[in-house]
């Protein structure tokens, strides 16, 4: 059972990678009526992943009555993702660093967002980051396609969300922490990110991918 926790958990560590919804809860931190707007895409955001986790839990039980192949399915899985991560570990290598600053419009936009619009975006975030949500549901599948007790697996899928959408959460803290000088902080931590992102995007995505890749052979052979 260790195992199963031990490892579930590992590769939801992988939503670290998630640099793109860590700038965006920074910038709507930081912007007008920032409290309410981050904490709204935050709540959406781990409110997405927890009803998909909490979705496939229960189709997973139902599933396990009928088949017994999961452990298959979650290798392959674990290999399809590995292998993206790779890919996109990769194609950051070979591409040229871009000369240009502007930030993309979508970040224009976000000073203009409502709380409830935030919200709505986080949650969607879930459903179109298909990256992120493979990540997710390898994870997932770790305990979902074991022979634990249901009540151990939703703990475990539970402590995934949470694990996978702590980046998200951490500049929440760090406002929380210290309102006073959260924007600054806030400020130099996104700085931070951005100057750093082309080195983030070629280990992150590389280590993860080694590791979600090996994990997939590892229950395949």
């Amino acid at each position: 059972m260790e195992r199963v926790w031990i490892e579930s958990l590992v590769l939801a560590s992988g939503g670290i990678v998630s640099v793109g919804s860590i700038t965006i809860v920074i910038l709507l931190l930081i912007s007008d009526g920032g409290w309410r707007k981050g904490a709204a895409y935050a709540l959406g955001y781990t409110g997405g992943y927890t009803l998909i986790g909490l979705a496939a839990v229960l189709v997973g039980a139902d599933a396990s009555q009928s088949d017994s192949g999961g452990g298959g399915v979650s290798a392959i899985l674990s290999m399809a993702v590995g292998v993206l991560l790779l890919w996109m570990s990769v194609r950051n290598v070979r591409k040229a660093p871009s000369d240009n600053q502007d930030p993309p419009r979508i970040f224009a936009m976000l000073d203009e967002t409502t709380a409830r619009k935030a919200f709505g975006f986080g949650a969607l975030v879930t459903v179109i980051n298909f990256k992120n949500l493979a990540i997710f549901l390898s994870a997932v599948s770790v305990p979902v396609t074991s022979d634990l007790a249901l009540p151990t697996q939703l703990t475990i899928v539970l402590l995934d969300v949470l694990v996978f959408c702590a980046a998200v959460m951490v500049p929440i803290l760090i406002y929380l922490v210290f309102p006073t000088g959260a924007e600054q902080r806030l400020t130099r931590f996104k700085d931070g990110l951005e100057a750093r992102r082309r080195p983030i995007g070629i280990w992150l995505p590389a280590f993860f991918g080694l590791l979600f890749l090996l994990r997939g052979i590892r229950g395949w052979l």
